[in-house]
């Protein structure tokens, strides 16, 4: 009897000691394991850190994907890059940093340069994914809101996820993109505005270079240069607008007035046939005309950070 006893309070161990220290219970064990995500530093990295959080997300299903993403100290959050999650009317369902705006419609939402930036995200999220620059604040201290260029991309048809990098112009604006516009500019100091016309307007001409072309345009918004759309010269478009509603003609012309500089739009890729994000750098040339040149935000090695 006492053996009996023995090998029953044995067995009754052995099982709690199963429970405490082995399996894990049924419903872990069909959890995919966390990706390893390293700190993105490309335009390609960034949108791999994304995708890697939508298939797990897919594979581990909404909820458990949503308290993942939220985790401030969770596999998601990689220094200051972090996955969020919204829905398509714009509420937030998941910021790790900012827990206490979860639920809260960020749509009307505008950011420094007054770009409604979740409204943007909800047009690349419903055609696919895609890249937008966007002023947010830094999830660290006080500090106020910096440039910062993100990846989004759909879940499914309840919920879109991104994931930005926190950047600078000097970053944007490529060695190569600046010392083009630069060398257009002297090319037309040196020559003269008709023959720099020209040249810029010639398909066979130095000032194209792969998808790299100087465009021109005058203080009005009148197109002086566009080598591609020859039927486009001497139309004033001023009052033009990206495929997001930005008004990218006049920011150029703002931009270049005060000096030169970055400005970010939406355009037609023709290496992709898809709207892609586009960053030119423009500059004043005499005063009475600018030029610029544009280079697309593609998943490739443009550097995003330092």
């Amino acid at each position: 009897m006492h053996h009996k006893v023995s090998v029953i309070v044995i067995l009754a161990i052995l099982i709690l000691g199963a429970g405490c220290t082995g399996a894990a219970p049924e419903n872990e064990i069909h959890k995919t394991a966390y990706p390893t995500l390293e700190t993105p530093q490309t335009s390609l990295e960034i949108k791999e850190y994304v995708d890697s959080g939508a298939a797990w997300a897919l594979e581990n299903g909404k909820d458990t994907a949503l308290s993942a993403f939220g985790d401030p100290s969770g596999p998601f959050v990689n220094e200051d890059i972090y996955i969020y999650a919204l829905d398509y009317n714009g509420i937030a369902l998941a910021l790790p940093f900012q827990p206490e705006m979860v639920g809260e419609d960020f749509m009307p939402i505008l950011d420094a340069s007054g770009k409604p930036y979740t409204k943007v995200e909800i047009m690349l999220a419903k055609e696919g994914g895609g890249y937008i620059l966007y002023h947010y604040p830094y999830p660290a201290g006080d500090q106020p809101s910096r440039q910062k260029i993100s990846y989004v991309r759909p879940v499914d048809e309840t919920y879109w996820i991104g994931a930005g990098v926190y950047t600078d112009e000097n970053l944007l604006i490529t060695p190569e993109l600046r010392r083009f516009v630069d060398v257009a500019k002297e090319f037309a100091l040196e020559r003269g505005k008709d023959k720099a016309l020209a040249a810029f307007n010639s398909e066979e001409g130095e000032f194209i270079d792969g998808e790299l072309y100087i465009f021109a345009y005058d203080y009005d918004g009148t197109v002086l240069a566009w080598p591609y759309r020859p039927d486009m010269i001497g139309v004033n478009r001023i009052n033009a607008t990206d495929p997001m509603g930005s008004h990218h003609i006049q920011a150029f012309i703002d931009t270049a007035g005060r000096g030169g500089g970055m400005v970010d739009y939406y355009s037609v890729n023709p290496f992709t046939n898809k709207t892609d994000l586009k960053i030119s750098y423009v500059t004043d040339v005499d005063g009475t005309w600018l030029i610029g040149c544009g280079q697309y935000i593609e998943p490739g090695q443009i550097v995003l950070r330092n």
